[in-house]
């Protein structure tokens, strides 16, 4: 959850207005709510930029407990309050925060000063979360998610999700220990993704960072001027994009290898496990090409392309840059 700050200039200006006439009000509201539910519920939570933390227990029942404190500063008549609005119908429960202010309010601060969500939850519940700056975090969830946020962190823990959908802003992005399929759709999020198994993982996003370590499963990125590290990655297919952002590589052994990878002005560093076949191509129109591969065979080189075989040549590996410069290793 974000608070909203005041520059030390602007509170220092409007200080003496204020202390002629300004009115205050302190909104504090607690709701604590349980709703009993079946396999194939869903959860549907619009929580705004309250934080909201989700953890499993074994029983068939949602528990909630919601906290609210803000303060309202105005001119005139200013007032603010905060209501809990919740539906349950044919195995949906949704509940939305509801934030309110009223009366004559030629100009207002507004401080939000903790606003949370803390839920209980069987595992299996299928979650659908809409949120603005609120943080989110959830924990050993094997239910559906979907997450849509602005500016909130999301973390995920340990969840064995069969279909993850993630669509942020600005948030920094937190996966660890997770599995199934999995896409994200962000602008700038930083995202840090350990220990997964996933069926197939899918990125778009822009400019942040994304760094992935230890993880399986199939993977296609598409960024614009971010870099992106996957490191220590057991795959089959990977398609890798980008525009000016570069990709740092290291790919254990796979049976069956198919990457591709392009780039208008991105760097490509990859490393192979010595255990890899495929045949490799590399093309680039104004960049140099590295490759320190011992075991490579029919090894053939341009002034701006290069290309040969690693074991048998089972698998593909094609690399395509424009300025940015190539390097082939092997992973020792």
């Amino acid at each position: 959850m974000k608070q909203l700050l005041i520059p030390a200039l602007l509170a220092a200006t409007l200080a003496p207005c204020f202390s002629a006439g300004a009115s205050a009000t302190e909104v504090s509201r607690d709701y604590q709510k349980s709703f009993e539910v079946d396999r194939g519920a869903v959860l549907r939570l619009r929580h705004g930029d309250g934080d909201v933390a989700i953890t499993p227990w074994d029983r068939d029942v949602i528990e909630m407990t919601v906290i609210y404190r803000a303060e309202h500063k105005g001119f005139g008549d200013a007032r603010g309050d905060f209501a809990l609005e919740i539906r349950e119908k044919n195995g949906i429960v949704e509940v939305i925060g509801r934030e309110s202010r009223e009366g004559f309010q030629p100009f207002i601060i507004y401080i939000l000063k903790e606003y949370r969500y803390t839920i209980s939850a069987p595992p299996w519940i299928a979650l659908e979360l809409n949120g603005d700056d609120g943080d989110v975090e959830i924990e050993k969830c094997s239910g559906p998610i979907e997450i849509r946020s602005d500016d909130g962190d999301i973390s995920l823990f340990d969840c064995s999700s069969p279909r993850t959908t993630i669509r942020g802003e600005d948030g920094n992005i937190t996966i660890e220990g997770h599995s199934g399929r999995i896409d994200i759709v962000a602008d700038d999020s930083e995202m840090d993704i350990d220990r997964c198994a996933f069926g197939a993982c899918r990125i778009t996003a822009e400019d942040g960072r994304i760094r992935a370590r230890d993880c399986q499963g199939d993977f296609e990125i598409e960024r614009d001027d971010g870099e992106t590290q996957l490191l220590r990655i057991s795959t089959g297919v990977m398609s890798l994009r980008s525009a000016d952002g570069g990709f740092d590589i290291e790919l254990l052994e796979s049976p069956s290898l198919d990457l591709d990878i392009g780039t208008d002005a991105g760097r490509v560093d990859l490393s192979l496990h010595r255990g890899i076949s495929a045949t490799f191509s590399v093309d680039v129109d104004d960049a140099p090409i590295r490759v320190d591969l011992p075991g490579a065979k029919n090894v053939q080189q341009g002034r701006r392309w290069m290309s040969g075989t690693l074991g048998n040549g089972r698998g593909k590996i094609r690399i395509r840059t424009g300025d940015g410069p190539v390097t082939l290793r092997e992973l020792r």
